[in-house]
């Protein structure tokens, strides 16, 4: 049931009676895609406030005919470009699903329509875009203050999906060359 699932995934930032988690799951839709799937291209705005039921995924850019990942998602995640949702404008970001997964997505006119002017609605909003915040600055200061090793081997013990990433993407994301990441890969397992 998709209503218990998105109070998993809101519960560590707002807790809320499941009822209120119904009506939200009727907003939307649960989309299944194969991996690989881009669902937001480069240079176009985001449509869709986004939770990842299932796979990974991750935010892409394109530079020097290469992407650099920024950013990694996986389940209970929210899977969206949330500057350009909030601010209804194009971004060079890409949201791709790395695997197969599966997203639930409301509209950004639906979602506008039904939890801007209600209460709740705005404290879901709010507290999801605290929680990207937060997520993000404990990135940037794991990325100042840990090595590649620390941060794969941290990433793993989370979240199960990451040795599914492919390699060119977690390596970029670590800021390291794939090379570097296989050789800590096999260290690991060593």
């Amino acid at each position: 049931m998709i209503a218990i699932r998105l109070k998993k995934a809101f519960d560590p930032i707002i807790e809320l009676d499941l009822e209120i988690w119904e009506n939200f799951s009727k907003l939307g839709t649960v989309d299944h895609f194969p991996g690989e799937t881009i669902l937001k291209h480069a240079g176009t705005q985001e449509k869709y406030f986004s939770l990842l039921l299932s796979g990974a995924g991750g935010v892409l850019i394109w530079r020097k005919n290469n992407y650099i990942c920024t950013d990694l998602y996986f389940e209970n995640d929210f899977i969206m470009d949330y500057p350009s949702f909030v601010l209804q404008s194009t971004t060079d970001t890409e949201i791709r699903l790395f695997q197969a997964g599966t997203v639930f997505r409301i509209p950004y006119q639906r979602f506008q329509e039904v939890f801007k002017p209600n209460a709740y609605g705005y404290v879901v909003t709010l507290k999801s875009l605290e929680k990207s915040y937060i997520e993000k600055v404990r990135q940037q200061v794991d990325l100042l203050s840990k090595k590649a090793k620390e941060r794969y081997l941290e990433a793993s013990q989370q979240h199960r999906e990451v040795d599914r990433i492919p390699l060119k993407y977690m390596a970029s994301y670590l800021g390291i060359t794939p090379q570097s990441l296989s050789r800590i890969r096999s260290e690991k397992v060593n």
